[in-house]
């Protein structure tokens, strides 16, 4: 036997703790007057006698399992003289059925030569004593079949569909490697991969560093003969609406080695474009421009489902479609009610407002000014934001409206300035209606983050965030802040550099309340003065009436955007959703997005309430590139990701040696287990 963590055995020594112990807890006798000893002699030798066993005995309870402990983390191994005769013959089989392999031409699909090609490898494996034992993966989905004779792996390689996806190689030879230390130490290992070989699968082989030790390797290339012909539709988006004609940029690229000339065409429902004709030579990627005829918006959102394919004349169909939902916001009027002490103190951004008003296509913003002191109650009837240059005493007068104005869906945006009403503030905080408590002014030079914390924050307007890192935020003089204490229920979005809060949220019922930690005017800063303004003055809006589209790449966690009414559906949490393959599947709402955990394939993931919302599933880009590789190089990849001959012999030669190892850590675990359950059982019966 040995230990391949040695240095563990040294935790052996720890015995001698309850040892000390046992030796310092061994009860000491005065001696008492007390009269007919004679009579209780014989009861305290035997009281004695037992006690000392039953400490005798859990002192060597105690001490093996503290060795036994000892020995587990040091790995024991036991060595077995092994029989050459007897050494078993392993073949494991990694076999490609990702979406590249349903490439077709005269010859057949590439999977049908692979599964005909692994099921000649199957037959004629056997050669030798013993009967050969297969473990199968697939690489698509890296599932391990394993443990099976050879009619069983002959059933598995003929059960074997093509997944959408790439190759995942690392699933492969980590099990690979996994299976060669734990289970098959004294085996003869063979190693085959049947693939196309194609330039995402070879980047994942040229990735690996530690090669795995084999004793033989083998790989076939699934190739065409022929010259390879395929296009594909790898990435689409929307330019915009103009005149009831949708845009669309779609990105094609002849990932073979025939002159494409095919037609693009889009598609929602019956309406279709007007095909655009493809002309692309061997490995050119271009794009082209379609229209799809969408009518006027009305005062809803709708999402369209929106296929692009390509006219049939090359050997894949499955990348002939690109999968891309539209969502078309409806006409919507927005009412902005600008509080301040003064009209010139809003000046700056009732011109940034207006600004966002002439560029928004679907959003109309109406704005009113009122003075912070004339603020009344009726005013909050007719708006739906309320944006107020400071906290004044008048807010706090009216907390309570306040406080109904936001929980029935409305948004309260606070700047500071230097000074705020004390006690205002604190009845708006006691209301859950302020975001964070305003104390006192510092007036040191604070810098901003150059973006918020969050890239999908609920409640502010996430494409404004994102442009906002393009006006270096960072370089913007602002002149002090207020040190605040955030509410218990707030989120602080955005931070300045020394780690105060600059921007934070609150919910409240189905509205949200918003606190700017700087000024309305150049007071502060001058933010409100820069070219940022306008961004950030949409970033605080809200998510806007824009044209959104929603694809994801296989693989990527696909997220629906839902109404603003469903994050207050009674507390429901989950909804159900139809997936790429057709089944029900319960997907998370999180913030304002359905989380769909594993969209099932490629095509459409829809929720299946009304309104319907969807997404469209795409092969990750790459997938189907069919460059042909070229054998000599795929040799010396493989070669290096595989040691086999005097190079496995050197790595392995403990293990290909006249004995073989055998792990012993079970028996070691459940020998502490019996002995750790042993202890209490018998310090409770030797007592009696």
């Amino acid at each position: 036997m040995s230990f391949v963590e040695w240095i563990f055995l040294f935790g052996g020594l720890a015995v001698a703790g309850p040892v000390v112990a046992h030796l310092l807890a061994r009860p000491r006798f005065r001696r008492l007057p007390f009269t007919m000893l004679r009579f209780l002699h014989t009861g305290q030798i035997e009281s004695q006698s037992r006690r000392k066993l039953r400490d005798l005995l859990i002192l060597l309870l105690r001490c093996a399992i503290i060795v036994l402990i000892a020995m587990l983390f040091a790995r024991p191994l036991l060595h077995v003289s092994r029989n050459p005769q007897q050494a078993r013959s392993v073949h494991f089989l990694g076999l490609d059925n990702s979406m590249s392999m349903a490439y077709s031409d005269e010859g057949g699909s590439y999977f049908d030569n692979m599964v005909d090609s692994a099921i000649d490898h199957i037959r004629s494996a056997g050669a030798g004593p013993g009967a050969p034992e297969f473990n199968i993966c697939a690489l698509a989905s890296g599932d391990w079949a394993q443990g099976l004779t050879k009619e069983q792996a002959l059933a598995e390689v003929k059960a074997l569909k093509i997944e959408p996806g790439s190759a995942r190689v690392n699933d492969f030879l980590s099990g690979l490697s996994q299976a060669i230390r734990t289970e098959y130490l004294d085996a003869e290992i063979s190693v085959t991969v049947l693939s196309d070989f194609t330039p995402a699968t070879l980047r994942q082989f040229i990735s690996v560093e530690e090669p795995a030790a084999v004793d033989e390797v083998d790989y076939e290339p699934i190739v065409s003969p022929e010259l390879v012909n395929n296009a594909a539709i790898v990435d689409a988006r929307v330019v915009g609406v103009a005149e009831g004609k949708l845009t669309i940029n779609a990105a094609v690229i002849n990932y073979g080695e025939v002159e494409q000339n095919r037609r693009l065409t889009a598609k929602t429902g019956p309406d279709k474009s007007v095909p655009i004709d493809i002309n692309l030579s061997a490995n050119e990627r271009r794009t082209y421009q379609v229209q799809l005829d969408v009518g006027a918006a009305g005062r809803e959102q709708v999402f369209l489902p929106v296929e692009l394919s390509l006219s049939g004349g090359d050997g894949l169909k499955e990348d002939d479609t690109f999968y891309l939902a539209v969502s078309m916001p409806g006409q919507k009027d927005v009412n902005i009610l600008l509080a301040g002490d003064s009209a010139n103190e809003m000046f700056l951004l009732k011109t940034a407002i207006d600004t966002l008003s002439r560029m928004s296509q679907y959003d109309t913003l109406k704005v009113k000014q009122v003075l912070t002191g004339e603020l009344a109650r009726s005013d909050f009837d007719w708006t739906d934001v309320v944006v107020c240059s400071t906290i004044a005493d008048q807010l706090g007068y009216l907390a309570s409206n306040l406080e109904d104005f936001v929980k029935t869906g409305g948004r309260f945006v606070c700047f500071v300035r230097k000074a705020v009403a004390a006690d205002a503030a604190r009845q708006l905080w006691q209301r859950r209606v302020l975001a964070a408590l305003p104390g006192g002014y510092i007036g040191e030079r604070p810098y901003l983050h150059p973006k918020p914390s969050s890239s999908r924050a609920y409640g502010v307007d996430n494409v404004a965030a994102r442009s906002l890192a393009n006006y270096r935020l960072d370089k913007i003089l602002l002149k002090g802040y207020l040190k605040c204490e955030p509410h218990p229920e707030s989120t602080c979005l955005w931070q300045f550099q020394n780690g105060s809060g600059f921007v934070y949220l609150k919910r409240h019922g189905s509205g949200v309340s918003i606190f700017v930690n700087t000024s309305v005017d150049d007071s502060l800063g001058s933010l409100a003065k820069s070219n940022a303004a306008v961004a950030f003055c949409r970033y605080l809006l809200g998510p806007s009436n824009r044209i959104g589209q929603h694809s994801f790449a296989l693989g990527e966690r696909v997220m629906l955007p839902v109404p603003d009414g469903w994050n207050s559906s009674a507390g429901q949490r989950q909804f159900w959703v139809e997936t790429c393959d057709g089944k029900k599947r319960r997907a998370a709402l999180t913030d304002s997005f359905l989380a769909v955990a594993d969209p099932a394939g490629i095509g459409w993931v829809k929720t299946l309430g009304k309104p319907t919302i969807c997404a469209g599933v795409n092969l990750p880009q790459g997938e189907t590139d069919m460059t042909r590789p070229a054998v000599a190089e795929v040799g010396k990849i493989i070669s290096r990701v595989f040691t086999t001959g005097a190079e496995r012999d050197v790595s392995t030669a403990d293990i290909l040696s006249d004995t073989k190892r055998r792990p012993l850590w079970r028996m070691f675990a459940w020998a502490i287990i019996l002995l750790l359950v042993a202890e209490p059982v018998v310090a409770s019966r030797l007592k009696r």
